[in-house]
């Protein structure tokens, strides 16, 4: 499929048919992953779900979304947040760029705040989220669906997995034969775009 195609095609689905996707296809959509950038601060991990226990405590730990118990395989992305701004100077790389990104009011609620780990989840999850979009488009071009899932309770699903201390959840992808027809995208691509400066 072009890629041009993908992005057509590329719809939310919340609905699957009961059908196994071939282990094959899983390390497709784990290469596509793995192809995603990354910064110099965050390695992500992803998880592969299929045991339909844990797949069912995944969708507990979600705001509305149990559904995703149905698909049948549930990528769950991960940061690695060792890395800790806190622990950055003031003329550090990291430090300089997230404070000219955010602000210094900010970077300071993020260095301050004393649950380091939600802190640190929050920093580290672009680039979950880019390895995500790989994964969707990469599944849609093979004719599965699937959407990004991120109101989820972090803390219960990394419970759940079993992941270490410096290892969390970011979002979850939950991927298979979609079982509903979403209403196509109908984009405009000049109502949202600007030239230079704004003037709309």
């Amino acid at each position: 499929m072009e890629i041009k195609e993908v992005y057509k095609n590329r719809r939310s689905v919340r609905k699957f048919k009961d059908t196994e996707i071939d282990e094959d296809i899983i390390n497709e959509l784990l290469f596509a992953a793995n192809s995603a950038p990354c910064t110099d601060t965050c390695n992500y991990f992803f998880g592969v779900i299929r045991d339909s226990v844990v797949k069912h405590q995944i969708g507990e730990a979600t705001i509305y979304a149990n559904w995703v118990a149905d698909a049948p395989v549930i990528f769950v992305c991960c940061s690695n947040i060792q890395f800790d701004l806190k622990n950055e100077t003031a003329e550090s790389y990291a430090m300089q760029g997230m404070t000219a990104r955010y602000g210094k009011e900010t970077v300071d609620f993020l260095i301050g705040t004393e649950n380091r780990k939600s802190a640190k989840t929050l920093m580290q999850a672009s680039p979950a989220y880019i390895a995500a979009q790989h994964i969707i488009l990469s599944a849609v071009s093979m004719g599965f669906r699937g959407c990004l899932v991120d109101f989820i309770n972090l803390e219960k699903i990394n419970k759940i997995l079993g992941l270490p201390d410096n290892i969390t959840c970011e979002l979850l992808v939950p991927i298979g034969y979609p079982d509903e027809t979403p209403i196509p995208i109908k984009t405009n691509e000049k109502k949202n775009v600007f030239y230079d400066k704004w003037d709309k």
